[in-house]
């Protein structure tokens, strides 16, 4: 009888899911009501946009999932469940602000377009713990804790998510191994940085450092990032085919995603820049206008191909 009542207190996973999707909606309608006025701001402040639909959900579950509203966010009422304390009462205001943190930042974070500079000195370190170690516990912690169903940020606050009307039962204590995973998590996301920073201090990475640092020197540039990789097709008549590129992310401050003229300046300078792009089969600029703000996004993309024995080298590296 008691493992039925637990299991009657405690909301179910889908459930759960159902009331975030629910919220999801809601603050995706009004990031796109903000973005219909305000786009040139978002547009303008690129990644750090996402800084804005953190601010706006943090508000909002920080409010409705604390006493305020009983516990309940528009989706936790529509699925009648609310956030509760062990003793079934709703949490105070800034429990449940601090609750949200934990669960909020690592996701924002890990859409905001940072400096190169940061990605490669101690502050990756930080960032690492908080972006992966944090998503990939809270994700674990969401499916895989079907004892208590607290994911990382309820354990931290000692908080549960309930079924409205039901009374509390006793809980069994979250099983030991979903504790030790959730370090593993912590201790890999510590231990990235020391791979990734050896490998900026390599020939090819530091050229992609310097000439990114080129391309963010346009003015219609907002931000950028460069890849390389190959892709393999397969055909009946051809057999199978394998194409090198180095690709561009061009983020522009202005709508300017189909200026083959641009487009052709950031491929020339890509090619002086990192000598590795004239050894590829294919330069790909892809011109990118719009905005993220997390809760919601408009993206357009233009693509653009060019064959890097083809590129002329630009001898002044602002006139680009």
């Amino acid at each position: 009888m008691a493992e039925d009542n637990e299991l009657k207190w405690i909301s179910g996973f889908w459930r759960r899911i159902g009331a975030f999707f629910i919220d999801s909606i809601i603050l995706g309608l009004v990031g796109f009501g903000l973005g219909l006025f305000l786009e040139d701001i978002f547009v303008e402040i690129g990644g750090w946009g996402r800084l804005v639909g953190f601010s706006i959900a943090l508000i909002y579950f920080g409010i409705m999932n604390s006493r305020i509203a009983n516990g309940q966010t528009f989706g936790k009422k529509m699925l009648k469940l609310r956030v509760v304390s062990a003793d079934n009462k709703p949490i105070s205001l800034v429990k449940s602000f601090g609750r949200y943190s934990i669960i909020g930042i690592p996701f924002f974070l890990n859409g905001v377009q940072l400096p190169i500079e940061t990605t490669i000195s101690f502050w990756l370190y930080g960032l690492s713990l908080i972006i992966f170690g944090g998503l990939f516990s809270i994700v674990y912690l969401y499916v895989f804790n079907r004892v208590t169903r607290q994911s990382l940020h309820d354990l931290v606050f000692s908080t549960f998510v309930v079924n409205v009307g039901i009374d509390n039962a006793n809980i069994e204590k979250i099983w030991r191994p979903h504790l030790i995973t959730v370090g593993l998590f912590f201790l890999a996301a510590a231990l990235v940085p020391v791979y990734t920073s050896s490998l900026a201090q390599q020939e090819p990475f530091s050229d992609l450092i310097k000439a990114h640092g080129i391309l963010l020197e346009n003015p219609l540039v907002n931000n950028a990032s460069i890849t390389y990789g190959k892709s393999i097709v397969n055909t009946v008549k051809t057999g199978t085919t394998e194409t090198t590129y180095v690709k561009a992310q061009i983020f522009l401050k202005k709508n300017q995603i189909s200026n083959s003229e641009l487009s052709h300046k950031i491929a020339s300078a890509l090619v002086k820049h990192y000598k590795q792009a004239i050894e590829k089969d294919v330069i790909l600029i892809n011109l990118i206008y719009g905005y993220d703000i997390g809760i919601s996004s408009r993206w357009s993309t233009y693509s653009h191909r060019f064959n890097p024995s083809d590129m002329g080298v630009l001898d002044n590296d602002v006139a680009f």
